[in-house]
């Protein structure tokens, strides 16, 4: 990203798309020094205490908060991390972790950078949308998280933002059940990522309110939060290590996709299936490596997968025989010397 560049991130949901953040660079040449604002509905509400898992705020609790409509994150080269008001005529700054206290500088990243987390607890709060992106100028652009079977208004996400040293795999992928992609490259080293994964949050707890003289159940308020400072390294490495972070799961979509983000569409998924029972057992007599494979026979189905999931299970393996078959005799006829 290049000094005071900004990319806004939105999410799609039945065709319709909701800005979650933006991000701006402040630096240049290189140096990253991250500037989050823009947050969904315009405004943040700001408690005095953390904020509970159930997401509920009593009365007393909301009389103690504030609501920030010119609210902002940083994360600045010195690993400082400050949330910043501009409500007011002279802006207010605030450390999560403590005054002075640092975490990470951003040229000391070795592997990887928890920022932030948003716990969608009601997707309804997400109450604006547009149905066209702008267009990509040079000091803006759009990066949208691209998973329809992942966004629904019924749905609770935890989300993640952080920054990743290109030498850790990271896996651009994206299903029913979680989103993970590169928002931009940030210098030679660096990528800016965003994670998202189904979440289940407590229901919030009744409490009794003075005002109503009676027991009442707050709603579930989304929060946005800087990570923990001693844990969320620890949390992301056990949660995603085997999954996003998992080199040979890494190695796979290099294969299938270059590298480049893939959506594992539910019928994808059905389609992959039968092809891992097709390998089983003859991994060393197949024409190709199975992700090669499977790349092989989307783009021979083209848009017929789902004709494809409505065959019979006989039917499935012939189709997959016939295919193996001619890729076999296409590599033969490759490697016949020319006369």
């Amino acid at each position: 990203m290049r000094k005071k560049e900004k990319i806004d991130v939105y999410f799609r949901m039945n065709n319709r798309y909701y800005l979650l953040f933006s991000v701006i660079q402040m630096k240049g040449n290189g140096v990253v020094d991250l500037k989050i604002t823009e947050f969904y509905n315009g405004f943040v509400i700001e408690t005095p205490d953390k904020s509970h898992e159930d997401g509920g705020l009593t009365e007393q609790e909301m009389d103690k908060a504030n609501f920030i409509y010119n609210a902002e994150m940083s994360y600045h080269a010195d690993g400082s991390f400050l949330r910043k008001n501009k409500d007011y005529s002279t802006p207010k700054y605030y450390n999560p972790y403590g005054e002075g206290v640092r975490w990470t500088p951003t040229d000391s990243i070795a592997d990887f950078q928890p920022i932030m987390n948003i716990a969608i607890r009601r997707m309804e709060i997400y109450n604006k949308s547009i149905s066209i992106i702008p267009e990509d100028t040079a000091k803006r652009k759009s990066h949208i998280c691209l998973c329809d079977e992942l966004f629904d208004l019924k749905g609770s996400y935890y989300l993640v933002l952080f920054i990743r040293n290109k030498s850790l795999p990271f896996c651009l992928c994206g299903n029913s059940q979680n989103y993970s992609n590169k928002i931009a490259e940030l210098n030679n080293e660096l990528d800016l990522c965003i994670f998202i994964q189904r979440h289940s949050f407590p229901h919030p707890s009744p409490y009794y309110s003075k005002y109503f003289k009676g027991w009442i159940t707050p709603y579930a308020q989304n929060s946005i939060n800087f990570c923990n400072k001693d844990s969320a390294k620890d949390e992301m490495m056990d949660k995603l290590g085997k999954t996003m972070f998992d080199p040979q799961f890494y190695a796979f979509l290099q294969m299938l996709n270059d590298g480049k983000y893939y959506y594992f569409s539910e019928n994808k998924l059905k389609v992959i299936d039968e092809i891992d029972q097709f390998f089983h057992g003859f991994e060393n007599r197949r024409s190709l490596p199975k992700p090669l494979f499977i790349r092989a026979v989307f783009q021979l189905l083209g848009n017929e997968v789902d004709s494809f999931n409505m065959l019979a299970p006989t039917e499935k393996d012939l189709l997959l025989t016939q295919i193996d078959t001619h890729i076999k005799q296409i590599i033969k006829n490759s490697n016949k010397p020319s006369n």
